[in-house]
């Protein structure tokens, strides 16, 4: 349950801020906070060991459930000023962090003062430090007085010569400790106050307190490692957070500022009961699995490898969590999860069916703003789904996979990574979907343009195209989405159009907070779901001749074009000359008005329909002679659907994936393919939809994928295969059927260039789902 900020606020003015002053000792400070510490929420799933690190006893918190994805560990200093703190108060802190960056999180009860003074508690990190440090890469991290001890212990290993942490974490730094040192307590400050700061000061150190050791804002903090400093608006510290950010981006350290509007000292001891705090930690623990990943290479054994971090990807994730199939790890070649919308972050990017049909049916999201929600809305959905299923602590992200290689004596799949990693597993699902490869168009000249050249799937948002002369390759979904806003800001817009496409209103609307409130009710949010896939499915009625619906999408989309193109030759230009439905219908009610006559002159963007003839280095070249110029060249040509995983060899029982595919990509199911065992492909061959969510596909192929992982393993088999003649019969059915729908009369991302309709699959959703329900194992062969 999570409790408004306002609440803890109030609830540590009145039970924990009165006790840490002068008139209770510090005996009596420290057995409140331990009483205090027993409202906190741990997460499910981490267990706590109680150990003795280099003679000093510490709680090391960790996932006992399957072993981690990555090396190393967290060595966490707590905060309490030197003198009251301990492993106990900053268990739930400890705990959730543990779950988000997927490694142990160990927090030594070091010795306190008065009793213990500097340098003691220096010295008994130091000798924890040497022993994790011993085992494997380090994060060093503390919050409070821990993150000052957390960077004096980074400057003592630098004055030792010793390995440096392979980063810090710093949580509202004590760095300086000087009487002179301002303490102004914000209005907003929950727990410290200057008079406890101070008496803390002088217990740890007494005159000592210019100290680097004790003060280490006053040293040179040059040479350290990579440090993340997150704090909050409302911390009686955040001065020193800000000093120390400044100071380590002058000495050229790599440096994090992590700001909290409106949040207190050290809020994040709040995770599981306060949003923020579990945002907080889900940063921390992507900064610290990112930091350890970079570690030497090293071989793992799992039982289960996902390729891809998009949805297909978080939903096996989720789906194998949910069966208790903890020990996996997902691998991500981009330096953030998302897929295809970490990829696709161009201007406009949208999906093109309503946002409560893209959401997961266990995970309704109450955050859309919008019923064509934005690439960044979706990209905040995957990560809220990533953070509260504790995804991150099994992902590693900037890692590449080159090859995959199945062992038929073991049954086991041996996958290496660009950094030269081996990970050994049971299981391969490969989720990097079919809209992964980017193409780029095959014009001469090409590779002689002399300005920016952009590609719709490699978006650089830091480039300049305001006051630019651009050009636009591609009139399909992508380019509709991204043609408007360029076209605001360009100087000049060309559009390179071959084939109109068929274009219908978006019916676009702005969710309101009632919206969202409706939303958060699971009745309501099951009803608006399902109402939508509903809907979806009468419009894949629309793809066969003779319907009602077909009739009716033909009159709104002409209905369409006449209302926002008047003029007859521009509107004639724009009208397809293929069946509606052969190609993805494009859903925009911004895209014609582009090309019409605008109400003080010329229109934002000039359509040309002639031929590109060639690239020039400064511009484009028609087939008709007509030289023009450009400063910029988007490429908006989509992926390659046909090759596959083109850049992953793949080696299955008889040869490659490659070899298999020779005539083309075919799977079982769009999931299975013959010669591959425990390989399960997400949104494989003829899996993908022209009217509806892909979401609805993916989720019953994790499904099925999961329930070939539970048949292995409790028949005692090593591998699960499909038949090549169960493939073979199911690829030839769905060609014939392919061979009469509408998708097999135009050239489109569909299709081979000989035909093969390669991507879609022929039928209604409901037919897949019961399709894979109703399978049995007969299809397929188990190894044992």
């Amino acid at each position: 349950m999570r409790l408004p900020a306002f609440l803890l606020r109030n609830t540590l003015r009145l039970l924990l801020k009165p006790a840490l002053g002068p008139r209770f000792g510090y005996p009596f400070q420290r057995r409140w906070m331990h009483a205090l510490s027993g409202i906190g929420v741990l997460p499910g799933g981490i267990s706590r060991h109680d150990e003795s690190i280099a003679g000093i006893p510490a709680e090391s918190w960790r996932d006992d459930r399957a072993p981690a994805v990555r090396a190393g560990s967290v060595l966490y200093l707590h905060g309490g000023g030197y003198t009251t703190g301990s492993p106990r108060t900053h268990r739930a802190l400890a705990a959730w962090l543990a779950r988000q960056c997927g490694v142990p999180v160990h927090v030594p009860d070091y010795r306190l003062a008065p009793e213990h003074p500097f340098p003691a508690a220096l010295d008994d990190a130091l000798a924890v430090y040497r022993e994790l440090a011993a085992r494997g890469p380090v994060v060093v991290a503390g919050d409070s007085a821990g993150g000052g001890l957390a960077l004096a212990l980074a400057l003592e290993l630098r004055g030792q010569e010793l390995p440096a942490p392979a980063a810090l974490v710093l949580l509202a730094p004590l760095g300086d400790l000087r009487e002179e040192t301002a303490l102004v307590p914000p209005k907003g400050e929950a727990m410290l106050s200057p008079g406890w700061a101070r008496a803390n000061h002088r217990a740890y150190a007494g005159d000592n307190l210019a100290n680097p050791k004790v003060s280490p804002l006053l040293a040179d903090l040059r040479g350290l490692p990579p440090t993340l400093v997150q704090f909050g608006s409302d911390d009686l510290l955040r001065p020193q957070s800000e000093a120390l950010v400044e100071t380590l981006r002058a000495e050229g350290v790599e440096v994090v500022r992590d700001f909290n509007e409106g949040l207190w000292h050290v809020f994040q001891l709040h995770a599981g009961q306060l949003a923020a705090a579990d945002a907080a930690l889900a940063r921390l623990g992507w900064f610290v699995a990112r930091v350890l990943d970079r570690a030497a290479p090293h071989v793992q054994a799992h039982h289960t490898v996902i390729l891809g971090a998009g949805m297909s990807g978080l939903c096996a994730a989720i789906g194998l969590r949910k069966a208790g199939l903890h020990d996996f790890v997902m691998l991500e070649q981009s330096e953030g999860l998302g897929g295809t919308w970490w990829d696709n972050r161009y201007p406009g990017a949208q999906v093109d069916v309503p946002a409560p049909a893209y959401s997961f049916s266990f995970a309704p999201n109450p955050h859309w703003r919008q019923r064509f929600a934005s690439a960044p809305e979706i990209h905040a959905y995957q990560q809220s789904l990533a953070d509260r299923h504790g995804v991150s602590a099994r992902l590693r992200l900037g890692t590449r996979l080159t090859e995959a290689r199945y062992d038929e004596a073991t049954g086991l799949w041996h996958l290496r990574t660009d950094r030269g990693d081996t990970v050994v597993a049971r299981h391969f699902i490969c989720s990097t979907g079919p809209l992964s490869q980017p193409r780029w168009p095959d014009i001469p000249g090409i590779d002689d343009f002399r300005g920016l050249k952009l590609h719709s799937a490699r978006w650089d948002a830091a480039a300049p195209l305001a006051g630019k002369r651009v050009g636009v390759i591609g009139t399909g979904s992508t380019a509709v989405q991204l043609i408007p806003p360029i076209a605001r800001e360009a100087a000049s817009l060309h559009v390179f159009q071959r084939t109109p496409n068929w274009i219908l209103p978006r019916l676009e609307r702005r969710y309101s907070w009632f919206d969202g409130w409706l939303a958060r009710f699971p009745p309501y949010a099951w009803a608006v779901r399902h109402g939508w896939v509903w809907f979806l499915e009468l419009g894949r009625r629309g793809f066969q001749d003779g319907t009602l619906m077909r009739r009716f999408m033909l009159w709104w989309a002409a209905r369409h074009r006449r209302v926002q193109l008047p003029d007859p030759a521009l509107r004639g230009k724009l009208e397809p000359d293929y069946p509606l439905g052969c190609k993805r219908i494009i859903y925009a009610s911004d895209y014609y008005p582009v090309f019409a006559q605008a109400a003080g002159g010329r229109p934002a963007a000039e359509l040309v329909t002639e031929g590109i003839g060639c690239i020039t280095p400064t511009g484009i070249r028609t087939a008709d002679g007509r030289d023009i110029g450009l400063d910029a060249l988007v490429c908006a040509t989509g992926f390659d659907t046909v090759h596959l995983l083109q850049s992953l060899q793949v080696h299955g029982r008889g040869g490659t994936l490659a070899e298999a595919w020779r005539d083309g990509p075919e799977a079982f199911h769009g999931i299975h393919v013959a010669g591959f065992p425990n390989l399960y492909l997400m949104l494989g061959p003829n899996t993908a939809t022209g009217h509806t969510s892909t979401l609805l596909y993916i989720e019953p192929a994790v499904q099925h994928a999961i329930a070939c992982m539970r048949a292995v393993a409790d028949g005692g088999h090593k591998a699960i295969e499909v038949r090549e003649e169960a493939m073979r019969g199911h690829n030839a059915a769905l060609q014939e059927r392919l061979g009469r729908s509408v998708w097999a009369q135009c050239r489109s991302w569909y299709r081979m260039d000989d035909g093969k309709v390669v991507a879609i699959f022929p039928g209604y959703t409901r037919e897949y789902v019961t399709g894979l329900r109703r399978l049995g194992w007969s299809p397929f062969r188990f190894d044992r």
